[in-house]
Parts: structure tokens; sequence; C-alpha cells
């Protein structure tokens, strides 16, 4: 048999864990998934302070990190002090199935325009990922509300159509001053670019410092003044009522 999930049909679980601690729902997410579960990181400081969680309390989460073949310098040397500070964890690096110059010499330089960037992001970031499909049911994110924009009302649970799976965000609720609170009393691993006006961070070359007058995102495709989001996480693309498929097993504790 098998179980079929909406968006309302999540109803009840947002609300059973609706201010729960962060810690309570990435435990229940291990119970209920096991090794069919597990963590995305751009080792941005959400997903770091996830992933710092999750290995504090003994949780051997497999940690998904997609390298684009773009990402700053930064960005890797973070990804290697996450391996090297949290050794119950398992760090899976995904890659694109073509190289940045194979993929320029097929396509052209794909960033400069907004149907260009979303080519890039799907075959850079999106595709790889969706190579997993299959091997996980629930993916757990660091998407939270005081993101704004279109993740100014993201669930605790949600579904990622793409991949046939939950999507997760545990962070949710959590306010900046909560997640800098926990950062800083726990020397959470910390990508470098934060420091350097870096509030978000995605690819070099569509990546930029931010303003202190500026919002969060003003720095991500900043040439394409139309273009905030990358298309990875389902939450961004708006609303909808996408359902998925998983094993009837998992009734129980998703009711």
């Amino acid at each position: 048999m098998s179980l079929t999930l909406t968006r309302s049909s999540l109803a009840a679980l947002n609300q059973r864990f609706r201010g729960a601690p962060p810690l309570d729902v990435l435990g229940f997410v291990h119970e209920t998934f096991g090794e069919r579960a597990a963590l995305l990181s751009s080792m941005q400081r959400a997903g770091c302070a996830l992933a710092h969680m999750a290995d504090r309390a003994g949780l051997p989460f497999d940690v998904l990190f997609v390298d684009t073949g773009l990402l700053h310098a930064h960005t890797l040397a973070t990804r290697d002090a996450l391996v090297a500070a949290h050794p119950r964890l398992r760090v899976v690096t995904l890659t694109p199935a073509q190289s940045v110059e194979a993929q320029t010499r097929e396509h052209g330089v794909l960033y400069l325009s907004k149907a260009g960037q979303e080519r890039c992001c799907e075959l850079r970031k999106s595709a790889p990922l969706r190579a997993t499909r299959g091997r996980y049911d629930a993916l757990v994110g660091a998407l939270r509300r005081s993101e704004g924009g279109r993740r100014g009302e993201v669930e605790t649970f949600d579904l990622d159509p793409e991949q046939q799976a939950l999507r997760v965000h545990p962070l949710a609720h959590t306010s900046d001053d909560e997640l800098d609170a926990y950062i800083a009393a726990h020397d959470v691993v910390s990508n470098p670019l934060h420091a350097l006006g870096f509030p978000t961070i995605g690819c070099f070359p569509c990546t930029t410092p931010v303003r202190p007058d500026e919002d969060a995102r003003a720095g991500r495709w900043r040439h394409l003044a139309e273009v905030t989001y990358c298309g990875i996480n389902p939450t961004d693309g708006g609303g909808g009522d996408p359902t998925i498929t998983l094993d009837d097993r998992y009734r129980a504790a998703l009711s």
C-alpha cells in the first residue's frame, strides 16, 4: 500500500509541531525515516546550525551538498570544516553531469539572461539533487519565515513533488535573533562570507555583498532584477496543490 500526501493533509502534523524546538522536529524525522532522511545544506548559517543540532543530538543524517562548480572557495572550505567538526554526519557532495567548461561550450554563458539563469540553476543545482530521487523520503532544509518573501509563510512540513519526498523545515519559526544566539553559543561552523556582507550565498558569478539598507536577497542575481530564487526549494515556487506518494509504513507517524 502507499500513502498519498497533500499540503492540506499535513495540517494536523504542522499543528502538532507548531512552536516545537527544532531539535524535536529533527528527532521526529530521524525516528520516522531513519536513513531515508537527509539534511540539505548550501553551507550557509542556518544549514550549518541544523547540522550542529543533529550531530550534537547523535542523529547521524546524511548531509546533501550541491557543488555547482561555481561556488566561492569560502563555501567549499566551510563544507570541509563541517566534515571535520561533525564526524557523525556523512556529507555527500552532489555534482552536475557536465563541467562548467562543457556546459558553456554547449549552451554558452547562461547566467546573463533570466531564461539562461533558470537553465543554469536547473542544470547545476536542481538536477544533481533530483538524481537522488528514490533514495530519501524526507529532505530537511533550513528555510525560515523570518527570511520574508515567498518564505514568509513556510511550514515545518511541506511537500517536494519533484523528489516525491517530504520537505521539513525545523527552523521555520526560528527568528534571526534566535538563530544568531544559537550560532554564537555553540561556536557553529560558519561560512566566512557572512561576515563579508553576504547574508545569502550562492554561486560566485551571481552573488554579491549587500548594503545594510538593502533586502537580504538583493545580492542574488543582482544583474537580473526579476530573479530572487534558484528553484531548488519547492516553497520558493509559490502555491499550487502538489502531492507526493510515500510508503504506507509512514501513515501513523504522519497522521
